[in-house]
């Protein structure tokens, strides 16, 4: 099956019967198989089946198209993810199941824009290319964030917050490689990795604080110094 022959996807109606979604979706997989730069506009206006000007209708040229790739891949992402750590009515470990599944299902949606990310990330243009590191950089700020309050409150075990927060960016985007529609079942995908996400950093139950802040960290040393002197007196 060609790019072309894919289902398009749903979205604004163009000239030609095209759809906006369409024509971003099969923009990405071009410049994920021909890079940006051996990609021209009208190896994109082809693929669809659409004339140059039927595409010009809706974009002016293929770096507006990365533009818009960049902005709804990686800029909103990380906005929906400052959203989810300012909420006061979830817990970090909460934040971070909802985080990791939403990640999840964006690369389960447009997988062909996260393996364009990839693949070109290193060839393009520089205006582009600070836009794209700017919003990555954010994503990994936020859920860094999200972890570092979950180890402050206890729920999340002491470690490398950045480390941690990088292992789970990692196993999202890995979904856009392996993932396969009516292959996998998508349902529990989300879920599942975020289940994951949250048991790498848990704290086991029994040792959770039974208070925030020092009063529940100097009350599990007291209990860990009573377990010492057990032992040392048996």
């Amino acid at each position: 099956m060609t790019i072309s022959e894919k289902p398009s996807s749903p979205g604004r109606t163009i000239r030609g019967g095209a759809t906006r979604d369409g024509i971003l979706e099969n923009a990405a997989a071009l410049f994920a198989l021909k890079g940006f730069e051996g990609t021209a506009f009208k190896d994109i206006a082809d693929e669809m089946g659409i004339t140059r000007p039927a595409l010009y209708h809706y974009f002016a040229s293929k770096y507006e198209v990365l533009e818009v790739l960049i902005a709804e891949t990686s800029e909103s992402t990380a906005e929906e993810m400052r959203a989810v750590r300012r909420r006061d009515d979830l817990s970090p470990s909460e934040k971070l199941h909802s985080v990791t599944a939403n990640l999840v299902r964006e690369r389960m949606a447009a997988p062909q824009r996260f393996r364009m990310l990839d693949r070109t990330e290193s060839a393009l243009p520089t205006e582009i290319a600070n836009k794209h590191l700017a919003a990555r950089r954010a994503v990994l700020s936020e859920l860094t964030a999200i972890i570092v309050d979950g180890i402050r409150t206890g729920q999340f075990r002491e470690t490398d917050e950045r480390l941690a927060a990088l292992s789970v960016i990692g196993m999202c985007n890995w979904v856009a490689w392996w993932y396969v529609p009516g292959r996998d079942k998508s349902d529990n995908i989300p879920a599942t990795l975020a289940d994951s996400a949250v048991a790498m950093l848990a704290r086991p139950k029994h040792r959770l604080p039974t208070a925030l802040g020092p009063a529940g960290a100097i009350a599990q040393i007291r209990d860990d110094l009573d377990y010492l002197d057990r032992l040392i007196s048996e």
